[in-house]
């Protein structure tokens, strides 16, 4: 990771972390190792042991597509639709949306669908400006608020399919239910402290992958594999081997300290790696002065949508800060390649055993599988 004097463009460094859990992770820095889980789950649970069936059972893969329906996920960024009238199109499992800001600038989230025919209102992943959206089989119109326009047409609903929208972070997030966006409420009191709202993408990258989507999640629940995986890069800048998580409800934090942490009495976002995990399928990881956001979308069960994305405080004003991104998102986009092209491999080896046992090394791992499980009740 790059650095550079962003005096300007930097954010408060201050970070919303308790003593004792700076402390913590001070502790895991003298011992060398991630902290050993004490959550009540795998203290009083003996199922450490995973069957490998749920990275290819048909019925599991389903009920998982069932449950994303029901919790938030990531649509877009909120700089590609800045403006009223901006428009940005594209798919979520198995459904179609278009999101646009209206005339009051605020977020409309619809169904890419035509209330005559069905006819899909703008191509995936087309972008642009309109004052109306227009079918393109029968110009039925609509404006930017998703009420028909046109007059004379016979339909029981005169309005678009809409869904809740919110941006934070830079990020827009929506969901397929009411309330559903409730479920990140916890995070946002700890997200003020970064401001992270105005952050806008620098580069975006999606790629499709054979593996269980889970497989990629659990690679960025747990930081054990750094020193291997990520020897030539990662590795060069964290102290090797340790971490904390903490449970936030179905959510998780992960802590990294950089090589500086432990020799500061107050260590600020320079001194750590923040990995926030939004479940199901959203790892958002925070560096000193940007942060990344990656969302894994099941497509079957050895199949899985990847999308990467790196976000900065404001676009670069000079040479100078464009070399300093782009150098930045050159190390986050090989130091994840370096993770998600081991998925396969892991997926394939996963599939000759009956079962695999993660280590309480590894406690996100388990957090997310408990939470999978609750999820499901």
């Amino acid at each position: 990771m790059s650095k550079i004097n962003t005096k300007k463009i930097q954010r408060p460094k201050d970070l919303p972390f308790s003593n004792t859990i700076l402390d913590r992770l001070r502790k895991q820095c003298e011992i060398g190792l991630p902290e050993i889980s004490e959550m009540e789950f795998l203290q009083t649970s003996s199922q450490t042991k995973f069957l490998t069936n749920r990275y290819q059972c048909s019925t599991l893969f389903q009920q998982e597509l069932d449950l994303l329906k029901k919790r938030p996920y990531l649509v877009s960024f909120s700089d590609q639709v800045p403006n009223p009238g901006d428009f940005i199109s594209g798919k979520f499992l198995d459904r179609e949306w278009l999101v646009l800001r209206n005339e009051n600038k605020n977020l409309r989230l619809y169904r890419n669908s035509c209330l005559h025919r069905g006819t899909r209102l703008v191509s995936r992943g087309k972008t642009g400006s309109a004052k109306k959206i227009v079918c393109p089989y029968h110009s039925w119109t609509y404006d930017l608020n998703g009420d028909l326009l046109t007059k004379g047409c016979e339909t029981i609903q005169e309005k678009l399919y809409s869904f809740p929208v919110l941006e934070k972070a830079g990020l827009i997030f929506s969901g397929f239910t009411e309330n559903v966006l409730d479920s990140l409420s916890s995070l946002w009191e700890e997200w003020k402290v970064y401001e992270l709202d105005s952050y806008i993408p620098f580069a975006i990258q999606s790629e499709e992958g054979a593996y269980n989507w889970k497989i990629g999640v659990e690679i960025f629940l747990e930081s054990y594999h750094i020193s291997t995986v990520h020897k030539n890069s990662v590795a060069s800048v964290v102290e090797k081997n340790v971490s904390i998580m903490d449970p936030i409800g179905e959510h998780a934090r992960i802590l990294i300290p950089n090589r500086s942490y432990k020799n500061t009495s107050r260590p600020t976002r320079k001194d750590l790696i923040i990995t926030y995990f939004l479940f199901p399928s959203t790892i958002l990881i925070l560096f000193r002065d940007h942060f990344g956001i990656i969302q894994f979308q099941p497509i079957s069960p050895d199949r899985t949508f990847c999308l990467r994305a790196i976000l900065i405080p404001e676009k670069p004003k000079s040479s100078r800060t464009m070399r300093f991104w782009e150098e930045n998102r050159e190390f986050f986009f090989r130091t994840t390649s370096e993770d998600l092209g081991l998925a396969p491999e892991i997926q394939t080896g996963v599939l000759q055993n009956e079962w695999i046992q993660p280590s309480s090394l590894e406690p996100g791992i388990f957090h997310f599988h408990n939470s999978l499980t609750n999820a499901f009740i």
